[in-house]
């Protein structure tokens, strides 16, 4: 990342075996995404189910807890009862794309929801399946959001159109809102990041450029703090927006 901002979102292969009979290897994104899906469900069930009385006063079960409680009451006011049944997914789906954006943050690490295709899939597995749940619940009815009722017959075709399209085209608004502000952010960063390096390490340093240097850092420290807030707003927002799609199952307008 010290020549090109872009360096980071480069996909490396990893080869396991190579020969002339099989080809087996990982790309670095889905290396990440399955080890710390892994270490994920490893810590999140030693928390969440080996609750011993000294956890009680430990920073991470109780930060855990408050996280915990947060969502439950953002899936519970969207949701209402229904909430109850789908909160697990909704929570694990949070605590993952957070700490995807968060580790992207950390020095030579790689930010898989920088992808378009591992947000892509995250968006299109959660609109399928809330479809899927739609039909489920409500059967033929679930047509009911793209034909909306007691609306003038002329331009009846024209909103179904509409209604269509919109519908068919979140999983793509999800998934480029999160890719999107992600890798701007990144950029960013880096871009700055890049500068501060090249005015420190010059041939010879001087008092003025040393000076001009500072500024740039403190910048960058700011973006940091703010890249760490985003990250987790962004997950905030993809969590958000999922409970309010699968709100449409349940609530459908007539």
């Amino acid at each position: 990342m010290l020549t090109n901002p872009f360096e980071q979102f480069i996909i490396h292969n990893y080869h396991f075996a190579e020969n002339s009979y099989t080809n087996f290897f990982l790309v670095n994104d889905m290396l990440i995404l399955f080890i710390f899906s892994i270490l994920n469900y490893l810590v999140l069930n030693f928390f969440l189910n080996f609750r011993k009385r000294k956890l009680n006063t430990n920073i991470f079960f109780n930060i855990l807890k408050l996280i915990y409680q947060f969502i439950y009451s953002t899936v519970i006011s969207y949701l209402g009862k229904n909430g109850n049944y789908y909160f697990s997914f909704f929570f694990y789906l949070f605590i993952f794309i957070a700490q995807q954006n968060l580790v992207g943050i950390l020095p030579y690490s790689f930010t898989t929801t920088s992808h378009l295709s591992v947000t892509f899939g995250l968006a299109f597995m959660i609109w399928f399946g809330i479809t899927i749940t739609g039909f489920q619940e409500n059967g033929l009815k679930y047509f009911d959001l793209i034909f909306p009722r007691n609306i003038p017959f002329l331009i009846t075709p024209f909103l179904n159109g509409i209604e269509l399209i919109s519908y068919i085209f979140r999983p793509v608004s999800l998934a480029l809102r999160l890719f999107a502000n992600i890798v701007a952010g990144h950029i960013l960063l880096d871009t700055i990041a890049l500068f501060i390096h090249k005015m420190t390490h010059v041939s010879s340093i001087t008092l003025s450029s040393l000076f001009i240097s500072i500024i740039p850092f403190i910048i960058c420290c700011v973006l940091i703090i703010f890249e760490c807030i985003v990250a987790i707003l962004q997950a905030y927002i993809f969590i958000v927006l999922s409970c309010i799609y699968l709100r449409d199952v349940y609530n459908l307008h007539h």
